[in-house]
């Protein structure tokens, strides 16, 4: 007799499911969306050349006391600056050339073509002057603004650098280029080819711009105006409240089979770049650092990945489960390295209704637990944008250069610990049963067979 599917198992099965599910992949799986993610992770060499050189700056004034306004320190502190400090227009570069990939495109011309416009919109080329050490004005000369290249300007960034994409694409599509014999060489071919999609693509953007500026009186620019528009939402995932709501729907996500964490953070990637340059910049400018909500996602993965799954692999490492057993052996060592798909997949924790919960119940205190930490100075305010897998609590530390950062970390062993040996424990009965009833029906298959 067939053993009757549980209410999720059903639930799971049923119709609304199968449609979500659909369509939850459709999304995942869609042109834009995978360049967002693909592109932020060829700007991913800049991020973390930027936060070594951070860490040696913040290294050098906490144990030799080195001086942020020196010059040494400010030259040393340059490729930072130049890294880190323009983003965005990397970031540009990266996503176009990630979306022209896709398209079939030439990447280079779609590259240069994106921070071109980008240049124009968020900051052009103005008139400025040296000032002299009397305080009169001396040689003048053409300057961009440095400041509105880097994390303020990352929407922007994403919006042109896969817009001009796609305006390039509609003018090659409808033959909109100049068209040269074919004795000419591809080079010199290509290079006539992208006038007319450049041209159309800094007609569009800049013109967009002059029109939002003029309109507006001044006030606004279109960069101020996406930057504004995108606000409303952004700001309440961003808040206190909303960092709870995300980190749930992260977890959700990974129950349904969606890589909750690549989903989540797509939409969290500008803020939570945003709060840690910030951050360093008020620490090279030797300034108190400011408290960020996005800070709390870091509770997802502060013991081995999304869900903080580490404990639930050590539990599995000495469990009479075989199943478990084996799934704890192959997910233990990832975890480490907060690398925890094994564990999911393995598992399984997607669709599993009994470890569904501790799944999203333990990123969630350990959130509440690490507010009440930061309301009570109790840890650092992180300032080191670490955006790689590396063994747990080293990031703890890194990104904070605080070690009250790493006890937290520790500490937060045993409270996910507590949440997960319960419904671990019964998910181990269910499995063992569920073995042994296998090893029971082979059995006794094996002895009719002997029998015979």
């Amino acid at each position: 007799m067939a053993k009757e599917k549980s209410a999720i198992e059903r639930f799971a099965e049923s119709a609304f499911m199968k449609k979500l599910q659909e369509g939850s992949q459709k999304f995942a799986s869609n042109e834009v969306f995978s360049t967002i993610s693909t592109g932020m992770m060829g700007s991913m060499g800049l991020i973390m050349i930027g936060a070594v050189i951070q860490v040696a700056c913040a290294l050098g004034t906490l144990i030799f006391g080195w001086d942020v306004n020196s010059a040494s320190y400010k030259a040393f502190y340059m490729p930072y600056q130049l890294t880190m400090g323009m983003m965005g227009f990397f970031m540009c570069f990266s996503m176009s050339f990630t979306y022209a990939k896709r398209k079939k495109m030439n990447q280079m011309q779609a590259g240069f073509t994106a921070i071109v416009c980008y240049i124009l919109v968020v900051s052009p080329v103005v008139s400025a002057s040296v000032v002299n050490s009397d305080g009169s004005l001396g040689a003048a000369f053409d300057a961009l603004n440095l400041g509105n290249l880097g994390t303020g300007g990352l929407f922007v960034a994403i919006i042109i650098g896969i817009g001009s994409v796609a305006i390039s694409n509609f003018v090659v599509k409808h033959n909109w280029t100049i068209r040269l014999p074919d004795v000419v060489p591809e080079g010199i071919a290509n290079s006539f080819n992208a006038i007319i999609p450049m041209g159309v693509n800094i007609i569009v953007w800049y013109g967009i711009s002059l029109i939002i500026s003029a309109v507006s009186g001044g006030a606004l620019t279109l960069s101020t105006l996406i930057t504004l528009i995108l606000s409303v939402p952004v700001n309440f995932l961003t808040s206190t409240p909303g960092m709870f709501v995300v980190l749930a729907l992260a977890q959700l996500c990974w129950f349904f089979g969606i890589h909750g964490t690549t989903v989540i953070f797509t939409v969290l990637m500008v803020p939570y770049i945003t709060a840690y340059t910030t951050n360093a910049q008020l620490a090279a400018s030797g300034l108190p650092l400011q408290f960020f909500p996005i800070f709390l996602y870091g509770a997802n993965g502060i013991m081995g990945g999304a869900g903080n799954t580490m404990p639930l692999s050590l539990m599995g490492l000495k469990s009479k489960s075989k199943r478990i057993n084996a799934v704890a052996k192959a997910s233990f060592v990832p975890a480490l390295f907060g690398i925890n798909e094994p564990a999911i997949f393995g598992f399984p924790i997607m669709y599993n209704a009994i470890l569904l919960i501790p799944f999203i119940l333990c990123p969630l205190v350990v959130a509440a637990l690490m507010l009440i930490a930061y309301s009570l100075h109790l840890m650092a305010y992180p300032q080191v944008l670490i955006m790689t897998t590396l063994p747990i609590v080293f990031t703890s530390f890194l990104n904070s250069l605080d070690w009250r950062n790493v006890i937290f970390a520790i500490l937060m062993f045993p409270v996910c610990w507590l949440i997960w040996r319960p419904f671990f424990k019964i998910y181990e009965k269910q499995c063992i049963e569920e073995e042994e009833a296998i090893e029971a029906a082979e059995a006794a298959a094996a002895a009719a067979k002997n029998n015979k």
